[in-house]
């Protein structure tokens, strides 16, 4: 797999129909110069966030040929009016990365967690909560560590709508195995959840 990056960038409001619409070219230039999309997903707030999983074998090859193709300055300069500045590519590790395809009638949820007290100690508990997650039906679909700034970003789906959550979790956060896993609480200075809209990275 090489290295392996987490995208993340917003769109801007009113501005993602036109956004859509660039998507898929920017997959095609990716995978032209070796990246390899696994997965990518749209968190719907008022300005959008994307957040886009992709791999390279060579990663200082693919930034140069990228940065050199004058392909990818154009449809950089065509998608600039619909995006922030904020454009933010990290490295990063993979914890779990699972190739399952999209379900009618499941809603993803996207996790971000600000880690401290140690990443072996939560790793340690967050795999034991993947387990429990999907006893209960939930799909984990990614998982990835950026260590340097202590950001831990994973996602998983579930049957129902975002409404639903609270109700669907219901049992698995009863689940004695699950209660004894409260700790990783310890672990996590600030946490976000959103629902997200998955987004087709076969170009």
């Amino acid at each position: 797999m090489g290295r392996t990056f987490l995208h993340r960038v917003s769109v801007r409001p009113r501005h993602l129909d036109a956004w859509l619409a660039l998507w898929p070219r920017e997959v095609v230039l990716r995978r032209r110069h070796g990246y390899e999309s696994h997965q990518a997903y749209l968190q719907p707030h008022a300005e959008p966030k994307l957040s886009w999983l992709y791999s390279h074998p060579d990663p200082d090859a693919g930034a140069a040929a990228w940065a050199a193709d004058p392909e990818v300055v154009a449809h950089r300069e065509a998608a600039a009016s619909h995006v922030f500045g904020n454009l933010l590519i990290r490295p990063v590790r993979v914890e779990l990365l699972r190739d399952r395809p999209e379900l009618p009638g499941r809603t993803v949820c996207l996790r971000r967690y600000s880690i401290v007290g140690g990443w072996q100690e939560f790793l340690a508990i967050w795999r034991r909560i993947v387990d429990v997650r999907e006893r209960h039906g939930f799909r984990c679909l990614f998982a990835v560590a950026d260590e340097p700034r202590d950001q831990f970003t994973w996602a998983f789906d579930f049957a129902g709508g975002w409404d639903d959550l609270v109700a669907v979790q219901r049992a698995y956060y009863a689940d004695p195995e699950r209660v004894a896993l409260r700790g990783v609480f310890d672990h996590m200075a600030d946490y976000t959840l959103d629902p997200a809209r998955r987004l087709d990275v076969s170009g």
